[in-house]
């Protein structure tokens, strides 16, 4: 059942919101209007998306980007209870003043049974025409780092699921420089990462025709590997991307 809930006027100004896109902080918003007085509520994408955006046809295949933002910013997190996917408002009583709460439905969230995320449809970077509406599958649990801003969610886990085709799958230590060096290379993300998968590559490394002259002379050596041979981020590499970028 929808809620009367209330913006406070800081809202705006808050810098987690300043971190995520101007969708997902609408997304937050009109989340809480379906949240009970505990901030929980049901979060199957598909349903989401039509009781938030009932005349917004890309919004199934968006949605899961968005809330996967949120998250990030430990604004609310998905977990599974009882074969069903829910989400939890963080600091719910920071948003909202409740009185006389109802007692919540919905099973508490408990750290066991986190989401870490899960873009299953197309992730927060908008589609363009046919090809966004052709970029659905369901993906992998993806490890996202808090720290990393602006990474490309779905490239990220076309990534993570390649290495792990490979039988290569990243250590945990090493992904947060992985993620973060894939993000800095802004919106030529996905173009790195279907180059590095169809070169056969263990790192993210950009096509050749666009990373020529982007070094001083247009000659750069050939990089570092982006893994040693234990499955570790090589700092050279980063030394390498720093030089050239």
């Amino acid at each position: 059942m929808a809620r009367i809930r209330t913006i406070k006027p800081e809202f705006p100004q808050s810098e987690s919101m300043g971190r995520v896109s101007r969708e997902a902080r609408l997304c937050f918003i009109l989340v809480w209007t379906i949240c009970d007085d505990s901030g929980r509520a049901r979060a199957s994408s598909r349903m989401l998306a039509s009781l938030l955006y009932p005349y917004d046809e890309d919004a199934g295949k968006r949605i899961d980007g968005w809330l996967a933002e949120l998250e990030r910013e430990n604004c609310i997190v998905r977990y599974e209870a009882e074969g069903n996917t829910y989400l939890e408002v963080r600091n719910w009583l920071n948003h909202q003043r409740i009185d006389k709460p109802s007692a919540s439905k919905i099973p508490p969230f408990e750290e066991a049974s986190r989401i870490l995320a899960n873009p299953r449809e197309a992730s927060c970077e908008e589609g363009k025409g046919r090809e966004g509406k052709g970029r659905e599958r369901k993906l992998a649990t993806v490890f996202i780092p808090s720290n990393v801003t602006g990474l490309d969610l779905t490239a990220w886990a076309d990534w993570i699921a390649y290495r792990q085709s490979l039988s290569k799958p990243l250590k945990e230590q090493s992904l947060p420089a992985a993620a973060a060096e894939l993000a800095a290379l802004g919106d030529r993300q996905a173009a790195a990462v279907r180059h590095s998968i169809a070169s056969g590559y263990r790192g993210i490394f950009e096509p050749p025709a666009r990373a020529q002259g982007s070094g001083t002379n247009g000659n750069r050596p050939a990089p570092p590997p982006m893994f040693l041979p234990d499955n570790t981020y090589n700092p050279e590499h980063q030394k390498y991307v720093e030089m050239y970028a």
